[in-house]
């Protein structure tokens, strides 16, 4: 939620294959075979190579860190060129989700963060060009500066893998750079889910920011009687991206007898230097526990377009890729022409807007921000508005759209 607006290690042989491997070259062999029978893909009219929904039932899901384009040691993979830096990210992606026992063909959604809607596409390009002819990932993606100054793209993502026990694993690849007490992915138990809006932090400097919108979700996983233990993935909204490091250094105090959960960054256009959302495990509650809960702490007054947090009991859920509106247009076009999108995903789908658990909502000027709080106010049962967070960016991954958003739903009660 954006309170400036109304609302807001890898085998050596694997490590071998990636590099014999050439980029432009379809996964095959092995990682065909991974191809998850858990995972349907609603493509309906997405660009090729992705999917408006991606429906999981029953699977235990693989949440990545965001990935730059380093080699591992830790060095800028291809300095000035996209096609060079997008092939390392994939890389990239494909050694953790290997490492936790998953694989490129077993994707549910990409994010991805780039500085130029030609990047985005590009990346879409060449992720089809390696996946099997039937993965079609939801795609997600925003235009945003990256902690690494000379970084042109990044990537995180969700995929299936194979259930390892009941808490929450916590994975780190060797063969990708990174920092031996943080993980590269997170690994969320197959059951429930807790999905928790974003947290920001007004004023301040970036480090005492962490702490104020850390405190604010510390006291909300005690409400729901979970710990930093349940915690999967952490998403960070910051301002500006090159603090990201001391962001992630301020964060790992707050994990100190385990690993740092997965993060992903992205530079918003807000007054609070840092707004932090959270996916955790939600442990299984007797048979009697409703499917979906909104919450709202008792002290916290209910927003009508958002809750503080969404609790997802229910095995098969929906993931909705990034939407732009199919003509460009004022805030409120754009955003009613989304929704009516989403509908119809969502009716193709087994589902609808009372059954919507998460939101991400990314607008890059003013008159977007009031068309998508407009939209959910008309639209959503004010009883039951979804977890979300809504973050003003530099762009979008489309031009002339001034906005996009993501969605979870779940099966809609029968």
């Amino acid at each position: 939620m954006m309170r400036s607006f109304p609302m807001l290690a890898v085998l050596a042989s694997a490590l071998l294959a990636l590099g014999d491997r050439p980029s432009n070259v379809r996964a095959a062999g092995a990682a065909e075979s991974q191809r998850d029978a858990s995972i349907e893909y609603v493509a309906l009219d997405a660009p090729p190579g992705t999917s408006r929904a991606v429906i999981v039932d029953g699977s235990a899901l693989a949440h990545t860190r965001q990935l730059l384009p380093l080699d591992r040691e830790g060095r800028l993979v291809g300095v000035g060129s996209v096609e060079k830096q997008i092939a390392q990210v994939l890389d990239n992606l494909q050694a953790v989700l290997q490492q936790a026992g998953s694989d490129l063909d077993r994707l549910v959604r990409v994010n991805v963060y780039a500085l130029s809607p030609a990047t985005a596409e590009l990346v879409r390009e060449q992720l089809n060009k390696r996946l099997s002819e039937s993965v079609r990932p939801a795609l997600t993606s925003v235009l945003t500066p990256l902690p690494h100054r000379e970084a042109l793209v990044a990537i995180d993502a969700v995929a299936t893998a194979p259930s390892k026990g009941e808490q929450v694993g916590l994975v780190r690849c060797e063969a990708v750079a990174g920092e031996a007490e943080a993980a590269d992915v997170g690994m969320l138990p197959r059951g429930s889910a807790a999905y928790i809006s974003g947290v920001p932090a007004e004023g301040g400097l970036t480090e005492s920011a962490v702490d104020g919108s850390m405190a604010g979700l510390l006291k909300m996983l005690e409400d729901l009687k979970l710990s930093t233990d349940n915690v999967v993935h952490i998403k960070v909204f910051l301002r500006p991206a090159s603090s990201a490091d001391d962001v992630r250094q301020k964060l790992r105090a707050y994990f100190p007898d385990r690993p740092l959960p997965p993060v992903a960054f992205v530079e918003w256009l807000a007054p609070p230097p840092v707004e932090i959302e959270l996916v955790a495990q939600l442990p299984e509650s007797g048979e009697d526990a409703p499917r979906i809960e909104y919450f709202d702490p008792p002290e916290v007054l209910p927003m009508q377009i958002f809750c503080r947090a969404t609790l997802v009991r229910a095995g098969r859920q929906i993931y909705v890729g990034g939407l732009f509106a199919r003509e460009p247009g004022n805030g409120q076009a754009q955003a009613l022409d989304v929704f009516d999108q989403l509908q119809s995903i969502l009716d193709r789908t087994g589902s609808d807007l009372r059954h919507l658990a998460k939101g991400t909502y990314y607008v890059s000027d003013d008159d977007s921000a009031r068309g998508m709080d407009r939209a959910r106010l008309w639209l959503y049962d004010q009883d039951r508005p979804p977890a979300a967070s809504k973050c003003m960016v530099h762009g979008v991954g489309q031009p002339d759209r001034t906005l996009t958003m993501d969605m979870i739903a779940i099966d809609a009660e029968q």
